[in-house]
């Protein structure tokens, strides 16, 4: 019985370290900053009114916001990334620091349509705040201790996901004149458990889960944040937090201050808090006036979204994603049979359309080399020849929608200075014909071509995050404004002759409105329990066909359609129940109290502290334990580290260093180590002891080639190393030097969510190492995995093949790599080759735990087979072993995801070592922990 383990430090966990991108940025862009006592600013050039609207922003947030969370100070660097079209912001410790992803989302039902910059600076720097004020009591210690990684560490066990999240959404609602505190699809999850009766326990909600859904930790995080402010005071969770990150009760520490405050643990306010909202949402899809509406398919046992569809004469056009499932766009027919039209692959946003046969989307392209450089195409698939073509060249596009006859399209585009427009693109040149104009910046969501194209409709959002429905003249670009600006969010719309359909959330969901353009009168079209995504008028019009959110996904639901029953609503009004319209106390809107000034700017160079250390990182991987400085730049091109590690086995110690910087094309990297007192026994059998120093330099190419269904890259380098021994002369090879060249592609289908590994993908990994002086080694490596589906939809065959070859001399022996036959202890060879089969497979979802302690998501096994042959000298080993695996996929703590298993090897050939014949082998890959 063996234990396999790979232990790294809990220092090494940071919250938000996956949302870093190194080199990322072109050395053609150009930085400038904004540097006051709060906060430095740091923008690409020709970005200074977004850099002083941020700028000013968090310096009233500094100064006026704090009674709910503290007063302690440390300035953070903010970063606005321009290059990207993905919609995102975080803020991490390690090194303290912020970034805004300046993409606005396209779907205002998600995230609000509030001025983008805006939402992002006082959600963003309520987490700046958090981090401040968090560190108190033992996570100060840690901080001392282990530096900004040792704090991240302790206080995102202490506090939970969903307060980070929770409090900053409660933030934007209370400061902001909408925040997603008032938009009804944010709770659309908590009310379709509510609905079908489902109350999950708390472990579960904290956790997730692989086969029923679960809303995230932001709804569940503003729901109870909400709670508490509103039965326990403004400065409630203040203090609860503080509590936590003082470990005051050290195991479970938050829980144990709600206990402390309020008489119930965690556990207990959560239930507490579903006894409050949900009556509310049971009342309101209660009421008798509700549209009556049947579903078009029986409800599936995996987790299904059709969020988006099209009627046509033969059935309707639409999106299904099924969680066991890569998403597609079918034809659903009457008779509820499905007909895979195209799968859309990677994109931004999923959001598709469809006229007269040919299907539009907007396609995720990448810059090869710096990943926050990203694009679209625009993509159309024809039914009437099955295939799919590029109608345009790269650029930022979003929602297009394709005309009758199929030879142009309108899109929404941006620039990289946030400047936004509607393109009409030909589809035989792929050139933009027309960009409309927009002198207000306007935000367009969702174009569609009016009856007769020759005007736009499209839902926008104006500079202070106000939306209306709009039509736009495609021959004059005049304006038309349909429905009077308003923070009631809108949909996509639906054209149909002189009707346009709608969702917008004036009440308390998302249902689907109607305005007659030739009148501008809004008639409510449903009145649901739950909120709608989109609609398409049945092809016959007597009925409606909507997506809507129910506990198995989006469901399409038909509704009987009767236009002279409609009755007229102020759609801009708000119409919201006082759940919906908080009042946290915490001083209102403050974005018209905020000074828009000019503020000085300066150049910021990329080079600038470029060490910037912030941590200490012990490290444990046994017979070797060390301690290490690390660093990186703001501008994260630059990473360092200083380290010293001491060798159980061999009583030897290791200073080293590494910089690598990541600014140009090719990653270049140095490093440098000097080794006291290593031994090993000579052929003599005398025990030798020696110093041994180290320098090395290299270079990497990190290249993105993903498009499609396909997530792809390639990643080559070399490196140079002279080692040099400080030895008796007596002893050969004391002056070393070798070269290292390195090759690793990967070419992965994207998944269903459930799915265990992709259905199609390679992983090929080569490595060549020799020496270019003196004693001659040389090593060559490579490994080949092929994936390929099981018999059922989350099943994976996976095959493996595996070579290793080195010199016959054995003056020196390179770093092992190579992946042995399961079972068996590492043979000597001057050749060996592998080939195995893998097949993995889910047994169970338990979706259970115990105690906040461990929570087990799924239960998974494979079943392995392994052959290979050893060649040393004249003898020629084979090792080959068949066994099985099985894997616990869990949560520790509701915090730390965490794979464990044991391995049952039989052993076809016994172990030349210790004659084994069977093998039991614990996993447990604790490096997973600090991988969060």
């Amino acid at each position: 019985m063996r234990f396999i383990l790979a232990i790294f430090s809990i220092f090494s966990l940071s919250l938000s370290l996956s949302a870093q991108q190194f080199g990322g940025n072109p050395p053609s862009l150009k930085w400038q900053q904004i540097n006051t006592d709060t906060v430095r600013v740091i923008f690409p050039f020709g970005m200074t009114a977004q850099g002083e609207r941020v700028a000013s922003i968090t310096q009233y947030l500094n100064r006026y916001t704090r009674a709910s969370i503290g007063n302690l100070e440390k300035k953070v660097d903010i970063v606005l990334q321009n290059q990207t079209m993905q919609s995102n912001g975080y803020v991490q410790l390690g090194p303290f620091r912020s970034e805004f992803y300046l993409t606005p989302p396209p779907s205002s039902l998600d995230l609000g349509s509030l001025n983008w910059i805006e939402q992002l600076s006082v959600h963003e720097y309520r987490h700046v705040l958090q981090n401040m004020n968090f560190r108190q009591g033992v996570s100060k210690v840690f901080s001392i201790l282990g530096g900004q990684l040792g704090q991240a560490a302790v206080t995102n066990i202490a506090v939970p996901n969903w307060f980070w999240e929770g409090d900053a959404v409660v933030m934007e609602t209370a400061l902001t004149p909408q925040g997603r505190g008032r938009l009804p699809g944010f709770f659309d999850g908590f009310r379709g458990l509510s609905l079908a009766g489902k109350q999950y326990a708390y472990m579960k909600i904290r956790n997730g889960s692989y086969k029923d859904f679960v809303p995230d930790h932001y709804p569940l995080g503003y729901l109870m944040t909400a709670y508490g402010r509103e039965h326990y005071r403004q400065n409630f969770w203040k203090n609860v937090t503080s509590d936590a990150v003082r470990y005051r009760g050290v195991f479970y520490p938050l829980s144990h201050s709600l206990k402390k405050r309020t008489g119930e643990n965690v556990t207990g306010f959560y239930h507490a808090m579903l006894a409050e909202y949900q009556p509310l949402w049971n009342s309101y899809a209660a009421r008798p006036d509700t549209t009556p509406a049947v579903p078009l398919l029986p409800v599936a046992k995996t987790v299904t979204n059709y969020k988006y569809v099209y009627a046509t004469p033969d059935g309707w056009i639409i999106l299904k994603d099924a969680w066991n499932k890569v998403p597609g766009i079918y034809l659903l027919k009457p008779n509820g049979d499905m007909q895979l039209l195209v799968r859309p692959g990677i994109v931004y946003d999923d959001f598709f359309s469809y006229r007269d046969g040919r299907i539009v989307w907007a396609a995720a392209r990448f810059d090869a080399r710096w990943s926050w450089k990203d694009f679209s195409v625009i993509r159309v698939w024809d039914r009437a020849t099955g295939h799919t073509k590029t109608v345009s060249l790269r650029g930022k596009f979003f929602s297009p929608d394709i005309s009758t006859d199929g030879k142009h399209i309108i899109a929404a585009t941006e620039t990289t200075h946030m400047q936004y427009s509607l393109q009409l693109i030909n589809t035989q040149t792929g050139k933009t014909e027309r960009q409309l104009p927009n002198p207000d910046n306007w935000y367009y969501t969702y174009p569609r071509f009016a009856a007769g194209e020759q005007s736009v409709i499209s839902a926008v959002r104006n500079i202070k995050g106000e939306m209306a429905l709009v039509q736009q003249s495609l021959a004059t670009g005049e304006n038309t404004v349909l429905t009077p600006f308003s923070y009631n969010v809108i949909g996509a719309p639906a054209v149909n002759g002189d009707t346009v359909y709608f969702t917008s959330g004036n009440r308390d969901v998302n249902n689907v409105y109607a305005i007659t353009l030739s009148d501008k009168i809004t008639y409510e079209v449903t009145d649901r329990g739950n909120s709608a995504m989109h609609m398409s008028l049945n092809h016959n019009k007597d009925s409606i066909t909507f997506s809507e959110f129910t506990v198995k996904g989006y469901k399409l639901y038909q509704a009987a359609l009767n236009a002279s029953a409609w009755k007229p609503v102020p759609v801009s009004e708000d119409r919201h129940s006082a759940w919906l319209q908080p009042d946290f106390k915490e001083g209102g809107n403050i974005l018209d109290k905020v000074s828009r000034d000019s503020l000085p700017v300066k150049k910021y160079p990329q080079f600038t502290r470029p060490f910037n250390f912030h941590s200490w990182v012990p490290s444990f991987n046994d017979p070797e334990y060390g301690i290490s400085l690390i660093g990186e730049n703001i501008l994260n091109t630059t990473s360092t580290s200083i380290g010293y590690t001491y060798n159980r086995n061999e009583g030897s110690s290791d200073i080293g260093a590494g910089f690598t910087f990541g600014g140009w094309y090719p990653v270049l990297a140095i490093g440098t180590d000097y080794n006291i007192n290593r031994n090993a026994y000579d052929q003599s059998g005398k025990l030798v002891y020696w110093n041994e120093a180290t320098a090395s330099a290299g270079f990497s190419i990190p290249l993105n080639f993903s498009a499609g269904l396909y997530s792809r890259g390639l990643s080559f380098g070399s490196s140079y190393n002279i080692r040099e021994r400080y030895l008796d002369d007596k002893y050969r090879g004391n002056h070393l030097q070798f070269v290292t060249n390195t090759l690793i592609f990967s070419n992965q289908r994207i998944k269903g969510s459930q799915n265990i590994y992709t259905h199609f993908g390679q992983y090929l990994a080569m490595r060549y190492n020799r020496t270019v002086n003196g004693l001659f080694a040389e090593q060559f490596y490579a490994r080949l995995d092929q994936y390929l589906p099981g018999l059922w939809a989350n099943h994976n065959l996976v095959l493996q093949a595996a070579w290793q070859q080195r010199d016959k001399l054995f003056n020196y022996s390179f770093t092992d790599n190579f992946v042995y036959a399961r079972g068996y202890n590492t043979p000597l060879y001057t050749h060996i080759y592998k080939l195995g089969a893998n097949y993995y497979f889910p047994l169970a979802y338990p979706d259970w735990g115990f105690a906040q302690l461990l929570y087990f998501s799924r239960i998974r096994a494979n079943l392995f087979y392994d052959y290979s042959r050893a060649t040393y000298l004249q003898t020629n080993t084979r090792y080959s072993s068949l066994g099985t695996e099985l894997y616990l996929d869990t949560k520790i703590g509701n915090t730390l995801p965490f794979s464990f298993g044991v391995r049952f090897s039989h052993l076809l050939d016994r172990d030349p070592v210790d004659h084994a014949q069977n093998r039991v082998d614990f996993i447990i890959p604790i490096q997973q922990l600090f991988n969060y």
